[in-house]
């Protein structure tokens, strides 16, 4: 629908006169028609008046409910500021009267002389018989402006226990969120189906037809959509923003939604996004030329960033070291100052002080000398006066990008570097010894995290990965999260992106969830975990729509739906960066998934965990296939102590030929589209350990479980994943397995978690 928001321009001009921020109900009605909804009948009388005989008899109902009218009362029930009487002027004329006496003795005593005079008067509205099923009549349209998402949508169940009901239905069943700003018209339905109101009153429930129509739904979500989008903080369309605004509740009257309440708040602070200095990413990440300054002759910081970056294979010749009293230091030559530096390099690595950093960035900038920068120093967004520090930067960036002087981009500060494997280059200030790595990449990954201590820590822990390229923000100072995907969303040698984020930059976070979309939308897999999870404080809202959709949520919300995979901790986030890597390229047929394990709690553990929202289903083996397992196992006489079926226990007693012929077995099977080997290494007929005293076994010995594992794995594309259920004694089985690139979990429930996710998103992106 297309409008030109004449009425609703009008109501807001209006109220800004009045000195107000905030719309009245009668004035909330007015938009919600402007943007195509229906409103009920009404009429509004200022005090001291009395409504017409006839102006009540239009409204249609016998009884009208009565709501007092004022900027200072958001919420008019808890102040008596709601009551039902009969459609004739004296019992209007008389609840009018009492609703005034009890509003103003309900108000704080020193506020009763403001609350009296703000009243400007009554809306009379018809009473509306709505379709009154009990829970789920309700429904609740919200919208708010986001710092970091820009407009924000929330529909859920509504009414005057919402946040109670949102606490206690299952996420994604309460309250579905949603970007003005990202939502496609065909994606309505299915952001509405999940909902818990949605059974009640858009389906068949308990052999009674639908009350309302889903496209109903779907086109009055859409309709607050287009009203946001048009008055959205970023949007040239008008001049105002709508701050948030919330119909609680919409009901259902012979299939139209009617609202039954609505607030609004409202402002001009509009944003005027600047340009993003994206090109300048690529001089970061793949420079030709490298200066670095705050290197001691001794081992400080600097000194051992400028031997990290030798060793990662960039060319001595390449580099220049800002360095008075030196001719050259570990092979680089060494200049006295900025000035002195030949030529303009394509990216400088900053190691000092952060009082010492303005001085440095200005002759950069004046003299043109660099074209990124990498800024390691700490503490300038948070100690006392840092704040002063990062804006004198931010102007000095300003000015020389104004002037059209080549300035720096800059990544950081308090960063602890960055990794380039195209780039050939180290920028972090940890030793080699401290972090030893592989020198090659061992995925087509990049990681890009606000924190540099949580990238080295997954680093070290998972150094068979080793991305392409590995980033750590720091502050955003310049560059920002949403910079650097959008620049390597056109890098095809980058498959699987992992993301730390702590906060965004003010609007950031749309234009991170548009990058991930462009990704995602390309085949590629964008793996995200969020710290700083903590709602926002509830006190500043006027309505239920921020209570119901926190930061985390909107969060959540948006990246899911961009197609990023949100990790709900820390493990999972490490498991899906294994998983993502290795099995990058391995297309997703199906969902029908073969489970094998060595333990009959095992099997119960992954049949217990193919069902969490996104599902696995498993896989019915073909008759040959069984007959395959079968001989598998008659050697030993496992075929005669049970059945063969999915889950397929092999028992404790198989030993390494059993166990993996029967697997291979069942992963060839046309009708099994993905699989899951879980082995309980405890026992005594495999070969899981590595060679030592007291045992006569050897993981890596040829035909073992490990060896058999690998060769399986590498000759299928399905995507297989194993699990390892046991203790530091078997770490060596999983590192082995690891370092072959074969995704190994510790717990059943986090194989079939994630491979559930992984078939998922790859499905519905087909």
């Amino acid at each position: 629908m297309r409008t030109r928001w004449t009425r609703t321009l009008r109501v807001l001009e209006q109220a800004e006169k009045d000195g107000r921020s905030s719309l009245l109900e009668p004035e909330v009605y007015e938009i919600l028609k402007d943007a195509g909804l229906a409103t009920p009948r009404r009429v509004f009388v200022p005090v001291g008046k009395a409504p017409g005989r006839q102006e009540l008899r239009a409204l249609g109902t016998a009884e009208a409910v009565v709501k007092v009218v004022s900027p200072l009362i958001i919420h008019k029930s808890d102040v008596g500021g709601v009551a039902v009487c009969k459609a004739e002027p004296a019992a209007v004329r008389k609840t009018c009267a009492a609703m005034l006496k009890t509003v103003v003795a309900r108000s704080r005593a020193a506020e009763r002389r403001a609350v009296r005079e703000s009243i400007r008067g009554f809306l009379v509205v018809e009473k509306v018989a709505f379709d009154n099923v009990g829970f789920g009549s309700e429904i609740l349209f919200g919208l708010r402006r986001s710092p970091d998402f820009g407009s924000v949508l929330t529909v859920g169940s509504g009414g005057l226990d919402v946040e109670y009901m949102n606490a206690r239905l299952k996420e994604g069943r309460a309250v579905a969120i949603a970007s003005a700003h990202l939502l496609e018209d065909e994606q309505a339905p299915a952001l509405l189906e999940p909902l818990a109101f949605y059974g009640k009153l858009a389906a068949e429930f308990r052999g009674r037809r639908p009350l309302v129509a889903p496209r109903v739904l779907a086109e009055a979500l859409l309709r607050f959509r287009d009203l946001a989008a048009a008055f959205s903080a970023d949007s040239t369309e008008t001049p105002f923003v709508l701050e948030e605004a919330e119909v609680n509740p919409f009901v259902v009257r012979r299939g139209r939604l009617v609202p039954l309440d609505g607030v609004c708040r409202f402002s001009r602070n509009k944003v005027v996004p600047s340009a993003r200095p994206v090109e300048a990413v690529g001089r970061l990440l793949k420079p030709a030329s490298i200066g670095i300054i705050g290197v001691s002759e001794k081992m400080n910081i600097g000194h051992v960033i400028l031997n990290n970056i030798l060793k990662g294979g960039f060319p001595p010749a390449a580099v220049t070291v800002v360095k008075p009293g030196l001719e050259a230091i570990e092979g680089c030559r060494c200049v006295p100052s900025i000035a002195d530096m030949p030529e303009t390099v394509d990216m400088f690595v900053l190691t000092l002080g952060a009082d010492q950093c303005p001085g440095v960035i200005e002759d950069l900038v004046k003299l043109g000398k660099a074209r990124s920068i990498i800024l390691i120093a700490g503490g300038m967004g948070e100690k006392e006066g840092g704040a002063s520090i990062e804006d004198r930067i931010r102007g000095l960036l300003a000015e020389g990008r104004a002037s059209g002087r080549v300035t720096p981009a800059i990544n950081g500060g308090n960063c602890l570097g960055v990794v380039s494997k195209p780039g050939l280059y180290d920028t972090l200030f940890i030793p080699g010894y401290k972090l030893p790595r592989p020198k090659e990449a061992g995925s087509a990954s990049a990681m890009i995290s606000q924190s540099g201590a949580f990238m080295i820590c997954r680093m070290s822990k998972m150094p068979s990965i080793e991305p392409l390229y590995s980033v750590s923000l720091g502050n955003q100072l310049d560059l920002t999260v949403s910079d650097y995907l959008n620049y390597l969303k056109d890098d095809p040698a980058v498959r699987t992106f992992s993301v730390y984020m702590e906060g965004f930059k003010p609007g950031d976070g749309l234009a991170f969830a548009r990058a991930i979309r462009e990704i995602t939308a390309t085949g590629r897999t964008v793996l995200v975990y969020k710290a700083g999870r903590s709602p926002e404080g509830r006190s500043a809202t006027s309505s239920h729509t921020a209570s119901v959709a926190g930061d985390y949520g909107v969060f959540k919300a948006l990246c899911e739906q961009a197609g990023a995979i949100v990790a709900g901790s820390l493990a999972e986030f490490e498991g899906f960066m294994k998983g993502l890597a290795w099995l990058e390229g391995r297309p997703v047929r199906g969902r029908r998934v073969g489970l094998a394990s060595n333990a009959g709690f095992e099997c119960v553990m992954m049949a217990d965990n193919l069902k969490d929202g996104a599902g696995l289903d498993l896989a019915a083996f073909a008759p040959e296939t069984k007959e395959r397992i079968l001989v598998s196992l008659r050697p030993l006489g496992i075929d005669k102590l049970l059945d063969i079926h999915n889950p397929l226990d092999v028992t404790p007693v198989a030993d390494d030929a059993a166990f993996m012929d029967s697997v291979q077995a069942f992963i060839g099977d046309p009708g099994v589209d993905c699989a899951v080997i879980s082995n309980v290494p405890l026992s005594k007929a495999l070969q899981t350990l590595p060679a030592g005293e007291g045992h006569a076994e050897d993981l890596t010995r040829p035909g073992g479980f490990a060896a058999r594992t690998i060769e399986i794995f590498r000759s299928t594309d399905k995507p297989v994943v194993v699990n390892i259920d046991a203790g530091p004694l078997y770490d060596p089985l999983a590192a082995h397995l690891e370092a072959a690139r074969i995704p190994v979990f510790r717990r059943a429930d986090e194989a079939l978690g994630f491979l559930r996710t992984y078939v998922d998103r790859l499905s519905r992106r087909g």
